[in-house]
């Protein structure tokens, strides 16, 4: 079951009046071992915490969070199976998407994962990943959370009543979106550990991406 949604302005009146259309898609998995993935993921979290910090991603997480290790490493490098199913998953939810826009297949696609682990109190402030003439299409995929939700913003309708999408954390919910979008997280309330794989794709190879 797909979820296709958009921020889309109305027509236009003359020739100086915005205009915009940004996609993205969501969709409820169910062959990953949540729970085996959840173990995995913590296991890996102290390794993953030596590794050097360069920035948090502007998410407010500061540079002692594992979100501030994100270019450090690729999440798809690991050996682990629910990995590999997210990564087949993550394939699928893609070519579905561009099927959907009638956008042609690229002939190379690259991939960047990290995960995130957010402690009672903290919250994901709002940024986004790419600006650049390059920027494509950046990913969500929900582990483990309770009572906390993803918001994406229009990136043309920010300020004076931002229109904005609310997408419920739930395990298996995955995500694309362009990567211009902004977004950020409800404060997780709860002893649970909030857990979440975020990824950017690429149509050109960059630093820890490999071929997808």
């Amino acid at each position: 079951m797909y979820n296709f949604l958009s921020f889309k302005s109305a027509p236009k009146n003359n020739p100086l009046a915005p205009e915009w259309h940004y996609v993205f898609v969501e969709q409820d998995t169910h062959n990953i071992n949540i729970k085996s993935l959840i173990d995995f993921l913590l296991k890996k979290e102290k390794d993953i915490l030596k590794l050097e910090s360069v920035n948090d991603g502007f998410t407010g997480l500061g540079t002692k969070s594992l979100t501030s290790k994100h270019s450090s490493y690729n999440l798809f490098n690991f050996k682990n199976k629910e990995i590999t199913k997210l990564k087949n998953n993550i394939i699928k939810l893609h070519k579905t998407f561009l099927d959907h826009h009638a956008l042609p297949i690229p002939q190379h696609l690259f991939i960047k994962g990290w995960y995130n682990i957010l402690q009672k109190g903290e919250q994901i402030k709002p940024h986004l990943h790419d600006i650049t003439p390059d920027s494509y299409l950046g990913g969500n995929f929900s582990v483990q959370a309770k009572d906390t939700s993803t918001y994406y913003v229009c990136p043309a309708n920010q300020i004076n009543e931002p229109e904005v999408y609310k997408s419920l954390n739930t395990p298996g919910k995955l995500t694309l979106f362009q990567n211009c979008i902004p977004h950020y997280t409800d404060q997780n309330k709860s002893n649970i550990k909030r857990i979440t794989i975020a990824f950017d794709l690429s149509l050109v190879r960059k630093d820890f991406f490999h071929v997808f």
